[in-house]
């Protein structure tokens, strides 16, 4: 097992190892395309962020309070 720099931090990582465990760079190959990185935040955000807004909003109707009824009563 011999250590050899990483092309991108410098920091030294076996020659065995696949990627660099300091800052995830492929140490054998071409590095992984971002794509679906930012494919997967984007479904996060167009999935979490209405369902944050339902839940704030759900929140929100239960705390505001309900209009009571009438206490006076009506004589026949």
């Amino acid at each position: 097992m011999a250590l050899e720099p990483c092309k991108v931090c410098g920091s030294l990582t076996s020659t065995e190892e696949e990627i660099c465990m300091i800052c995830g760079y492929p140490a054998k190959g071409r590095p992984k395309s971002r794509w679906l990185k930012w494919i997967a935040l984007t479904l996060a955000i167009l999935i979490g962020l209405p369902l944050l807004i339902g839940v704030i909003q759900s929140m929100s109707t239960q705390t505001q309070p309900q209009p009571s009824e009438s206490r006076t009563k009506v004589l026949p």
